[in-house]
């Protein structure tokens, strides 16, 4: 007879001081579920504890208006900004079953997208820190004169519509990376001479989650998930390409999200900022055609998505048909219960410059919003076959100034892994 349980786990490396924060040189946070006679419920795991955010290298000082009144951190993403890279390992072989590298990226275009100005009001606010806007965030969370609790969910492929995993054929370790303060910090005027040591750490982490017991598991069979494959690359010309030999037989979808290169782990600026590619000094580069290529030949769309800014510098509306891309890519349409990707955070009514009443900050629902994806299985089953097949995106656009731009691709796929009590367990991509 089965039975559930709740099962609360310390990570294996935490320090004497229960402390945990990159700046003083604890930058991975990794939990063990062992073998055991259960059944994990992934969409259960949760790590919640303490954020604490200091203003000088001793860890003394709360953010004060009068002692770092340009302090600001991310409040789309909250606690999510502290996460750099999430990995899925078999705790016994180290073999890596989902690898999320730039998981602050991530996230920074998947929860605009799978919640509303009301999610980031209400539980994701008590929960994960996230706030509608950069004031609420600053006043509650950054200028907080004493620890903030915090309990977050681990969105990625394994933990979202992946089953249960057998963690008597499949033992769990989890690896979390912190990101650099100077990536989860940033200057309201890009000046950082007052902010330099602010540093932001954690406490009483633990990882708590859903396990069913004395369920019959099969010496040897197949369990199959989804992935998140993270990839970078940089856009510096007009006809950029984005070209990847993916190794991967079961492709369900793929979004790309930008960012100035020069604003990544810069305390003077916003490094999880997604917004459209920009000149240096001309505002926003505009992307005027974009092509989802297999082995050079358009695919699943045989033609090119055609920019309303192709033809007019003029409009300042939405590209409906490159956001309704990038939102399926993410999430398939059926399943888009809200959202906060509408038109005020996808259109191209802002301007580069954060300190005009047109400034990208100044946007409602977390700020501005963009992307580009394909979908190519919106049933979630068996993908497309990129195995030997080069996966390529072709952009034209108005970069005609050479502003490095950094582009993030994730890719969902699904993946399985076959065990055996006597030939071990292999990981089929």
């Amino acid at each position: 007879m089965s039975s559930n349980k709740y099962l609360t786990v310390q990570p294996s490396n935490t320090p004497a001081s229960g402390k945990i924060s990159h700046a003083r040189g604890n930058p991975v946070l990794t939990v063990v579920l062992g073998r055991q006679d259960a059944v994990l419920d992934l969409e259960t795991i949760r790590i919640s504890g303490d954020l604490s955010i200091w203003s000088n290298a001793a860890g003394t000082v709360h953010p004060s208006a009068a002692a770092a009144p340009k302090l600001r951190a991310s409040h789309k993403l909250g606690t999510f900004g502290v996460i750099d890279q999430l990995i899925f390992r078999h705790a016994e072989t180290k073999q890596i079953l989902e690898h999320i590298r730039h998981y602050g990226r991530f996230m920074s275009s998947f929860l605009p997208v799978m919640s509303g100005t009301q999610d980031q009001a209400g539980h994701l606010s008590e929960s994960a820190l996230v706030m509608p806007n950069y004031q609420s965030f600053r006043d509650s969370v950054v200028r907080a004169t004493t620890s903030t609790p915090f309990s977050i969910p681990l969105p990625a492929g394994m933990t979202l519509g992946s089953g249960k995993l057998p963690l008597s054929k499949v033992p769990l370790e989890i690896e979390i990376h912190l990101a650099p303060d100077s990536q989860f910090f940033y200057s309201s005027d890009g000046a950082t001479d007052a902010i330099s040591e602010a540093f932001y750490e954690l406490s009483g982490v633990e990882l708590t989650c859903e396990v069913e017991t004395g369920v019959d598991t099969p010496d040897q069979g197949v369990w199959d998930f989804n992935s998140i494959t993270s990839y970078f690359s940089t856009l510096e010309s007009t006809n950029s390409i984005i070209n990847y030999n993916l190794g991967l037989s079961k492709v369900l979808g793929a979004f790309v999200n930008f960012v100035p290169s020069s604003f990544v782990n810069n305390l003077g600026q916003d490094g999880y900022l997604t917004y459209m590619p920009n000149q240096l000094t001309a505002g926003l580069a505009n992307l005027k055609t974009i092509s989802f290529l297999r082995n050079g030949e358009r695919f699943p769309l045989n033609f090119e998505v055609d920019s309303v800014r192709s033809s007019t510098n003029a409009t300042t509306v939405v590209d409906s048909q490159v956001i309704k891309g990038f939102l399926s890519s993410i999430i398939p349409e059926q399943h888009h219960h809200r959202t906060g990707c509408g038109p005020l955070v996808t259109n191209r009514n802002f301007t580069v410059d954060d300190n005009a009443l047109t400034g990208y900050r100044h946007m409602p629902e977390a700020g501005a919003v963009y992307g580009v994806g394909v979908l190519y299985d919106m049933l979630d089953s068996q993908g497309v076959d990129f195995s030997r097949a080069q996966f390529s995106i072709q952009m034209t656009n108005g970069l005609e100034d050479g502003n490095p731009i950094s582009a993030y691709l994730f890719v969902k796929s699904k993946v399985s892994i076959a065990y055996d009590s006597q030939m071990g367990v292999q990981v089929l991509s």
